[in-house]
């Protein structure tokens, strides 16, 4: 049986596949899963006979998505169908080939909800809060580096009953 991470990261991978079916990321997508299938097989004519029908369900995939009537019907069928696909195909790798498995899956997710760029490396420590996109926040902020909008408050507007207060210090030595 598989882990509850794995089945997890399964499910994401499946919806990542049909999201991406139609999209200007399939043919990435579609590409990667199928070199993955090469993984856990003996023998270079098992990894490609792997990779190829692995290629040729992802494209029956999105053929049928493309030619859907009902999107959301076929996106639960097909989500389902790889979802199971995955699970299984984590299910039957060695540990160390997994763990290599899991970790392109990742990566491929990760690249897909960035539109396909790499995400940009966000760190924080000793208490640290990071992110990585915008921040909205009710009382201020201290930053060394932003990357993305910050809004602080309800904007100070002269009507807004909150004007005025919960302003962040300005920079520079306490006033006395």
């Amino acid at each position: 049986m598989l882990p509850e991470e794995l089945s997890a990261l399964a499910a994401a991978t499946a919806t990542g596949i049909v999201q991406a079916a139609g999209t200007d990321l399939w043919s990435a997508v579609r590409e990667r899963v199928a070199r993955l299938w090469r993984r856990g097989r003996a023998g270079a004519e098992q990894e490609d006979r792997a990779e190829r029908a692995t290629r040729e369900r992802l494209e029956e995939t999105g053929r049928e998505l493309a030619a859907a009537e009902d999107r959301a019907a076929a996106d639960g069928h097909w989500q389902d169908r790889w979802r199971t696909r995955l699970q299984d195909f984590l299910e039957d790798l060695p540990a160390e080939e997994q763990d290599a498995a899991v970790r392109e899956l990742k990566a491929m997710l990760a690249e897909t909800e960035t539109g396909g760029q790499p995400s940009p490396g966000v760190r924080a420590d000793h208490g640290g809060v990071a992110a990585g996109g915008n921040i909205h926040n009710e009382r201020g902020v201290i930053a060394g580096s932003i990357e993305g909008d910050v809004t602080i408050g309800g904007g100070g507007r002269p009507d807004d009953d909150r004007a005025g207060t919960d302003r962040p210090t300005p920079p520079g030595p306490a006033p006395r």
